[in-house]
């Protein structure tokens, strides 16, 4: 064995070590949770890291009759399904268009628009917040579904990017092809080259969903009465004492988690493919 051999040995038996921590770092409170939300309240705080002495399942069955301000768990969870929907339509459409024509025709403009993209992902939208509210307000739109799928309805941003790379290395045969049968340029789009951005279609898609359903903050901001189930847990564990029911509050979590570990396991492969393939490329 040769010293070389030893010394890599070495290197990835410290990053292996390393991941290791920060894998189970990241594991360990979820499985935490997960324990915690099989406890009577009593037994939670009695000790937090014990097992539980008795399964107790009423917990995951109890969720389901839990009113958040005058909403229910249905009512949040159709809100998110709501905003997911449109705002993942939405906020693919418009970047798709945009990314499609920058990417694939030539103009003045062409570098302008990418690094205006790329500057809007930089700069962080924060300082953003007061100005939006108050133009929300001004136009009347402000706690309305209207406003959120408005503000994801942008052109740029990280799915121009991620389209732009794409389109970039697509072939442009076909669609010269296409030209001289005399299609037009929308036909071009939507019936040759979106075909062939499937895959990056579906991976954009997959990581709005995720991100949409995940956000709290937007509707708690800019929709306050019409709550998602993502705020909706954010208000309920805001409003939390001492005695509050902390393992119904684990349980809430996890029944809302579910739904995005399942959908991130399945598609977790077909996501790095796609970014390989040149989701991330240009």
């Amino acid at each position: 064995m040769n010293i070389r051999s030893l010394t890599e040995k070495i290197i990835l038996g410290i990053f292996f070590v390393i991941f290791l921590f920060y894998a189970v770092s990241l594991v360990f409170p979820f499985i935490w949770m997960i324990l915690n939300s099989f406890k009577t309240n009593p037994e939670f705080f009695g000790n937090i890291w014990s097992l539980p002495q008795k399964w107790l399942f009423g917990n995951y069955i109890e969720v389901f009759s839990l009113e958040i301000k005058e909403f229910t768990i249905l009512d949040l969870t159709l809100n998110s399904l709501f905003l997911v929907v449109t705002c993942t339509a939405v906020g693919m459409a418009f970047p798709a268009m945009a990314s499609y024509v920058v990417a694939k025709y030539k103009f003045r403009l062409n570098s302008l628009i990418y690094a205006i993209s790329v500057i809007i992902i930089v700069v962080p939208t924060i300082g953003g917040i007061a100005a939006t509210f108050k133009l929300l307000n001004a136009f009347n739109i402000y706690n309305t579904y209207f406003s959120i799928i408005l503000m994801g309805s942008g052109g740029f941003g990280v799915q121009f990017i991620m389209f732009y790379g794409y389109f970039q290395s697509l072939s442009w045969t076909y669609a010269e092809a296409a030209f001289v049968d005399g299609a037009s340029n929308f036909k071009v789009f939507y019936a040759i080259m979106l075909p062939q951005a499937k895959p990056i279609i579906i991976t954009i898609a997959i990581l709005s969903v995720i991100g949409v359903w995940n956000d709290y903050f937007t509707p708690y901001m800019y929709t306050p009465a019409k709550p998602t189930l993502a705020l909706g847990i954010k208000m309920y564990q805001d409003k939390l004492s001492y005695d509050a029911n902390f393992p119904l509050l684990f349980a809430l979590m996890i029944i809302s988690i579910i739904p995005i570990i399942i959908l991130f396991s399945f598609a977790q492969k077909y996501i790095m493919e796609s970014m390989v393939m040149g989701g991330i490329k240009g």
